[in-house]
């Protein structure tokens, strides 16, 4: 499409070709060590890009569903190689900064819809259907600028400084469904980390002390050395505001309910 499909194309940038409304975005990974490092990759379907600092393109890409513009992805994991064509993306959420490039948020599956030749579905009502749609869009548009602010506090995994950002899950650490809506929203309720890390802390089988140490359920303790754990790990920084989510997971969602000693 458009013959920018080869490895020679556009190492990066936006492209606007002429006579058209399109916008395009060529997105590289991994880049050459004299590139600007840009931090884009691409995670759980979104698309996490660090534009300009300023500039017009910046503008374009914000204002593009509201004059029609649509935006086409060219992307690959590494430099020197084909780029491959990602289809039409959208805009979700960006994040307007003075000393550092803009962060955005794109859809990159923009097929909302099951097909209706493989599953029947139950008819809604056309009202409670929309909103159903834009509840879920706008619970996808609050995870990805949940990730990225929970990456603006951590740059890594919380716990191992794993630097790979499309393997890194971000949740919360008083669940959501149990979070008020300003909770759900603070970057202090959640951590960045692996997925093993993330799934074992999830259901509840490590948890951390508030000085960032960690907790181990018995439930592991024979399976420990496997999944790398070992008593020594810890929270590599420690907030102050992370006490009270840390609190409520020790006493509500570890296993082993936290008790403090003499209690």
């Amino acid at each position: 499409m458009w013959g920018y499909e080869g490895r020679q194309a556009i190492s990066r940038g936006v492209v606007t070709p002429a006579n058209s409304k399109a916008i395009i975005l060529f997105v590289t990974k991994e880049k050459q060590k004299s590139s600007t490092p840009y931090v884009d990759y691409i995670s759980d379907n979104f698309l996490y890009w660090e534009g300009e600092e300023k500039g017009l393109n910046n503008n374009r890409i914000i204002n593009a569903d509201y004059y029609n513009h649509p935006i086409h992805l060219f992307y690959r994991y590494k430099h020197h190689t084909d780029f491959i064509y990602m289809g039409e993306i959208r805009l979700e959420q960006h994040i307007a900064r003075t000393d550092k490039p803009f962060e955005f948020v794109f859809n990159t599956v923009l097929q909302d819809e099951v097909r209706t030749d493989m599953v029947s579905e139950p008819v809604y009502n056309y009202q409670e259907r929309e909103t159903e749609k834009q509840s879920l869009r706008l619970s996808r548009v609050g995870q990805g600028k949940y990730r990225v602010d929970l990456l603006d506090v951590w740059g890594s995994c919380a716990i191992t400084d794993v630097k790979v950002p499309e393997i890194l899950k971000a949740s919360h650490i008083k669940p959501w469904k149990d979070s008020s809506n300003l909770e759900r929203l603070d970057p202090f309720n959640g951590l960045i980390l692996t997925p093993t890390l993330d799934t074992l802390f999830d259901k509840g089988f490590i948890s951390f002390e508030n000085n960032g140490h960690i907790l181990m359920a018995k439930e592991l303790e024979s399976f420990s050395k496997k999944l790398n754990l070992s008593a020594d790990l810890k929270l590599r920084k420690h907030f102050d505001s992370n006490n009270q989510y840390l609190e409520y997971h020790r006493d509500i969602i570890f296993l082993d309910r936290y008790k403090a000693p003499g209690i």
